[in-house]
């Protein structure tokens, strides 16, 4: 019986961290509409950020649901800091160079805390770990290699989103302890609207022009942020942290293929190489149990 009710959670965690990978991929389907309706990446983003913030809060007023303290609040900021640096730089990136380009530099970030935490938190560098960051290394390189003749600063904006994602995931696993994970995503937006109006003091904000670009928006701050949110904090749990990480390289798949199919991209054979290259480092990496040095 026990296990029974053992995997028919690990069914639905299963399922639930799989709805969130394919929502967070759609995001260059919502991006492209606003794109042409006139949005630019930061005007966007803090659309899509506000509205998402105003919906998870009054969702948690529905159900009653209590802010964080004032401590865990701002360590949850903290974190939408980062996330909304990894956003800005995602969308800056493939604003200007290729969509997929820009998420296989980005899906680097799994080499970027390896490094880190074997670096400055003292766990122990594996043959594993530092086999797959050598291999997610060659693996941006490879992909990167003939952007970097073409659009430099595109590919500098995807590594920034890699380095800012892997900094949020590093400082939220080892100094924030959320008691209720739906207030803590929502204290996470309240920092990424913060940012990305500090972003809007040194960037053009250009909205949206008409209801189908918002339309799009809205639809990225539903489908493509709270769904994501909602159903991997629902899942991951059932199926443990290093499962769920492996799952959710199953995102930028989905954005590549929208990426060829919708917005036409073209792909060389060096970047579907390097992607290759890339998601294997981050699935090993995610198989990798951290453990540190005596």
């Amino acid at each position: 019986m026990q296990t029974q009710l053992y995997l028919q959670d690990y069914r639905k965690g299963f399922i639930l961290v799989i709805i969130a990978a394919i929502s967070y991929g759609l995001q260059p389907f919502f991006a492209h509409f606003a794109y042409n309706d006139g949005a630019n990446p930061v005007g966007l983003l803090i659309s899509r950020f506000i509205i998402a913030a105003l919906l998870m809060l009054c969702w948690l007023k529905i159900k009653k649901i209590r802010l964080p303290g004032k401590k865990l609040l701002l360590q949850s900021m903290l974190i939408g800091v980062g996330y909304a640096g990894a956003a800005i730089g995602y969308y800056n990136a493939s604003h200007t160079t290729s969509v997929s380009l820009a998420v296989i530099l980005m899906f680097s970030f799994p080499a970027f805390v390896t490094f880190y935490s074997i670096l400055f938190l003292k766990e122990r560098a594996t043959a594993g770990r530092l086999t797959s960051m050598i291999l997610a290394m060659f693996g941006v390189i490879l992909a990167a290699g003939i952007e970097f003749r073409g659009d430099l600063n595109g590919t500098l904006w995807a590594l920034f989103a890699a380095i800012s994602y892997g900094a949020a995931i590093i400082y939220g696993s080892h100094n924030v302890k959320p008691e209720n994970p739906l207030a803590s995503a929502c204290s996470i937006l309240f920092g990424c609207v913060l940012t990305l109006a500090l972003a809007g003091l040194v960037q053009h904000i250009d909205l949206p022009q008409s209801v189908s670009g918002w339309s799009a928006t809205l639809g990225l701050a539903l489908f493509a942020t709270i769904l994501p949110i909602a159903t991997f904090i629902s899942g991951s749990p059932h199926i443990g942290a290093a499962n769920a990480s492996t799952l959710s390289t199953l995102e930028p798949v989905v954005a590549v293929l929208i990426a060829v199919s919708l917005i036409g991209e073209q792909l060389s054979v060096s970047v579907y190489l390097g992607g290759a290259m890339v998601l294997i480092a981050a699935f090993l990496l995610s198989r990798q149990p951290a453990t540190h040095s005596p």
